[in-house]
Formats: structure tokens, C-alpha cells, sequence
């Protein structure tokens, strides 16, 4: 099923929705978000995030290699990118879970990995963050996003 914008106008257009799903799943997993976070999401989000995190590294000389060997052995090295920040802070703040299955962004899962749950994931935006305040990177944080709203929900504000 694709996202759907559902008021009193249009929520019978939903239940048809979900009507032809069940015809084909007999169990839905139903989700529903508040609409006015945008199109930043935690994952877009953080995302967004590893650009500044990959410039910090480099600047502090921090490196990748071409390749490792089959003996685990480095050769050569490139620049950090922010896919390499993406990598190694989703593996640092997310880690694994209690079943040593390593945890994912995806909200479904992917390559053998578990999807992170929302909580997981806003725990380790909210470690990136205070690591990143600690470092003096500044981080994009609009207002109006599904983090910015979990945060003020969190900090009782």
C-alpha cells in the first residue's frame, strides 16, 4: 500500500484500500504519522547528517582503505565519504540487537538486517547528535521534522 494523506473526507477510500490488501495478506502492519513532518523523516535525516560527520573525519586526517585483503590487511586509503560515515555510525549508535542481528534504517529491513524501531533509531540520532555537539559539528535540525517532534515529545517541552 503507498502512502495515503487520510481526513474525514477520504477515510473510506482508505478502509477500500486496506480491503484489497487483506485479500492478498491476511495480516497488515498499519502505521499512521502525524503529517506536518514534512519529508524528513529520521532516516532522511540522518542521512543529511553524514555529510558533516564525513567533512569532521577527514579533517581530523581520518581515512578509508582502497580494499582489505583476504588476512584482513589494508591497502591504500581514500578519503572518508558520508557513506562511510553512514556505515560506521550506523554500526557505532544502532548496533545489534539482543539476537546479534545487526539493525538497519530501512523501515523494513534489508540484507539480513532487522529494521531499527523508531525509538532505536531516535536514540541513535540523539547519541549522533550529542557526539556531534562534543565535536563542534553543526548539524541540520529543522523544526519541522519527525526527529524535532520525537525530541520535544522526549524532553517534555
Amino acid at each position: 500500500m503507498k502512502d495515503l494523506m487520510v481526513g474525514k473526507h477520504n477515510i473510506d477510500q482508505l478502509i477500500l484500500s486496506i480491503g484489497k490488501e487483506l485479500e492478498s495478506n491476511s495480516v497488515l502492519l498499519v502505521t499512521t504519522q502525524n503529517p506536518h513532518i514534512g519529508k524528513w523523516g529520521m532516516a532522511r535525516l540522518w542521512r543529511s547528517w553524514m555529510e558533516p560527520t564525513a567533512a569532521y573525519m577527514r579533517r581530523n586526517k581520518i581515512t578509508m582503505p582502497m580494499y582489505v585483503g583476504m588476512k584482513g590487511d589494508q591497502h591504500g586509503e581514500r578519503e572518508f565519504n558520508a557513506n562511510d560515515a553512514h556505515e560506521a555510525f550506523t554500526v557505532h549508535w544502532l548496533g545489534v540487537d539482543k539476537d546479534g542481528q545487526r539493525l538497519s534504517w530501512s523501515k523494513s529491513g534489508r540484507d539480513d538486517m532487522r529494521a531499527a524501531t523508531k525509538g532505536e533509531r531516535f536514540m541513535a540520532m540523539l547519541k549522533h547528535e550529542d557526539w556531534a555537539v562534543e565535536k563542534g559539528i553543526v548539524l541540520y535540525k529543522p523544526r519541522d521534522s519527525e526527529y524535532s517532534a520525537l525530541k520535544t515529545e522526549h524532553d517534555g517541552i
